[in-house]
């Protein structure tokens, strides 16, 4: 009986060390974007830049004609820049769960430009 329970322990031992427990692997180009090789971020203006990646990927939603308007409108400076520094703006454009715009992460080098442009202090240029 005791070599049994012997046996039984070791052959537990091994199958636990050779058993997946799910490692979790994400590669970071599928999680953030091919890398920012081509991507300047220098300089970023809200009037053009910024307001370009805006009217791409938010105007649809994010302005008061909007068929399905949000609690947020970034129709103005002003506006933007208020939840820009709040930190919402980064907070939802990084977001894996709940990402804006809803059909996916902006690219890399488009999260990359707001995020410059924030760090800039977010100014009306």
């Amino acid at each position: 009986m005791k070599k049994t329970l012997v046996a039984l322990a070791f052959s537990v031992g091994i199958a636990l060390l050779t058993f997946p427990f799910g490692c979790y692997y994400d590669n970071e180009e599928d999680l953030y974007g091919p890398p920012l090789t081509n991507c300047d971020t220098t300089g970023m203006r809200f009037s053009v830049e910024i307001r370009e990646i805006m009217a791409q990927n938010c105007d649809a939603c994010h302005t008061s004609s909007s068929s399905t308007p949000s609690i947020f409108t970034f129709e103005t400076h002003a506006e933007v820049e208020a939840v820009a520094k709040s930190g919402k703006l980064l907070n939802r454009i990084n977001s894996q769960s709940l990402p804006m715009p809803p059909t996916g992460l902006l690219s890399a080098c488009n999260r990359a430009k707001i995020e410059a442009w924030i760090k800039a202090g977010a100014p009306n240029n």
